[in-house]
């Protein structure tokens, strides 16, 4: 009898002490207090802090690359943002499922950089629907007349049809008001490409000497673009100025201009100011002209801060572009991505 009541007393002592165990999660508070990130990528939000998710399209290219090295700069200087950064690779199934996730991991607001047009818009619905407000950043962005207008909360940007209208400028002081050009373009139905189309084409025809005699699109990309411009060499005898949409095909232009011997017979105007593009025109060759893509996201971060906070932002908030030449080239060298 002694040994079943001790016995006994063993048990209810183990079930209390379990039960003291289970009913004290402060023990356990802190596991919750920092970011966690599982091998999925999903990461758990900090108590206290506003978590901000960033969608970018993809990390092959140097903006692209610069805005993400700014965006996590700047949410550093914030001690009560949370972030997360996901990449699409190229592919806008890719970019709608990260964006899907972000808002599974209840971000308290998500800023989106897509260069996958309307296909895109989707995934801003549902960020939308999710009440979770939604910053686009230097990408594809709606139309006033256009359903995905209401999706997004506001659009981080440089003014592209005004860069396209500059670049247009740029030509016709090149060319002294006459000349052939050569436009390559990057992905035609992406917004960038688009506005900085059109900015172009409002502004050229007040330039009636200077003929569009080949325009292709090379994907943004240099190899591309590299093989789209040996073409054009090929069929063309007579090139005055190269206009490509941005940096990264004027440098793979170049290359084929080069390669065919005949820098000295055209100039190139660009667009993004990255600092290959800027050395070159350091260099005194072809390339003449860059104007300046802004990769600063501050302005993104401190939209998406203001609106995970319950505080009203402009739809629409427009930073600055640059034009850089050989006479002030020597500002921007070392200073771009």
């Amino acid at each position: 009898m002694k040994k079943k009541i001790a016995a006994v007393f063993i048990v209810v002592c183990m079930c209390i002490g379990m039960s003291a165990c289970a009913d004290s999660p402060e023990k356990n508070s802190d596991a919750s207090s920092t970011e966690e990130s599982s091998g999925d990528g999903e990461t758990e939000a900090a108590d206290g802090k506003y978590k901000i998710g960033f969608s970018q399209c993809v990390m092959n290219h140097p903006f692209r690359i610069a805005m993400v090295d700014s965006f996590k700069e700047v949410v550093g200087d914030y001690d009560d943002i949370e972030s997360v950064v996901v990449e699409g690779n190229g592919d806008v199934q890719t970019e709608i499922t990260n964006i899907e996730s972000l808002i599974q991991q209840n971000c308290d607001a998500i800023v989106v950089s897509s260069l996958s047009g309307t296909s895109i818009y989707p995934a801003y619905k549902e960020v939308h629907d999710a009440g979770i407000p939604l910053i686009i950043a230097a990408s594809g962005c709606a139309t006033e007349e256009e359903d995905a207008y209401n999706y997004y909360d506001s659009f981080v940007s440089t003014d592209e049809v005004e860069m396209g209208i500059a670049a247009a400028q740029c030509a016709n002081d090149l060319l002294e008001g006459k000349g052939n050009v050569v436009m390559i373009r990057g992905v035609v139905e992406s917004t960038n490409s688009m506005n900085r189309y059109v900015g172009w084409n409002q502004e050229i025809p007040n330039y009636p000497g200077i003929k569009v005699i080949a325009e292709q699109s090379a994907e943004w990309l240099r190899l591309t673009a590299n093989e789209v411009m040996a073409n054009i060499l090929q069929a063309n005898d007579d090139i005055d100025l190269v206009y490509c949409e941005n940096d990264e095909m004027a440098l793979g232009a170049l290359e084929a201009i080069r390669d065919a011997d005949r820098e000295d017979e055209m100039v190139i105007v660009s667009m993004d100011g990255q600092q290959d593009a800027c050395e070159e025109i350091q260099n005194g060759g072809a390339f003449k002209v860059t104007i300046t893509n802004n990769s600063d996201m501050k302005e993104a971060v401190s939209a998406a801060y203001a609106m995970a906070q319950g505080d009203s932002i402009d739809k629409r908030i427009i930073l600055p572009y640059e034009i850089v030449t050989e006479d002030n080239v020597k500002d921007y060298i070392d200073k771009n991505y």
